[in-house]
């Protein structure tokens, strides 16, 4: 049983946003009298705030990560206070895109998006190849089965199979928005 194939998925959904916020930016990079970038960064920020942090981040911060942290699970490192850092650098990209949004600079959002995307691309590398496979390893049968009850509880509280819903069809949306741009 893995506890760690649905976050993998999980992922490949934030994977595909970042690229497609990349083109965003390289688009309004490219174009910066256009709106483009203010048109649809609200509506990347909301993606990272509800699907990457609240939904994503909240199995592995409140559940995942305190399995890990179980005596003798992890034997050789720990790299979850490394992760950790980083969801917190993470959400400081964030605040500075909110920020850069309001105030509409669009430098200051730019660049905050690229080190987003950087960020986020070496942080689920890291975490596909190295955390993932030593929760598969460390973790016994019984803590994983009761890993996965909880991530199942986390999804039922927030809707998971719904907020799935809302941001595989908004992707779509942007990406079908971007072609017409070009």
């Amino acid at each position: 049983m893995s506890v760690t194939i649905e976050l993998m998925k999980e992922h490949q959904l934030i994977l595909k946003y970042v690229d497609l916020m990349q083109r965003y930016a390289k688009l309004s990079a490219q174009k910066p009298d256009s709106p483009l970038m203010f048109d649809k960064a609200g509506l990347f920020i909301d993606f990272i705030h509800e699907f990457a942090d609240t939904f994503h981040h909240a199995k592995e911060e409140n559940s995942l990560f305190r399995y890990l942290e179980t005596l003798g699970v992890l034997t050789h490192c720990n790299p979850i206070p490394q992760m950790l850092n980083e969801h917190e650098q993470a959400r400081l990209y964030v605040r500075n895109m909110e920020h850069a949004l309001s105030s509409k600079n669009l430098q200051d959002l730019l660049q905050n998006t690229q080190q987003y995307a950087e960020l986020l691309t070496q942080h689920i590398f890291k975490e596909d190849n190295i955390l993932y496979p030593m929760a598969e390893q460390g973790l016994a049968n019984e803590h994983k089965a009761s890993l996965l009850q909880e991530y199942a509880e986390t999804e039922a509280k927030i809707n998971g199979p719904a907020i799935w819903n809302t941001y595989e069809t908004l992707f779509i949306e942007l990406e079908n928005d971007l072609h017409a741009q070009q």
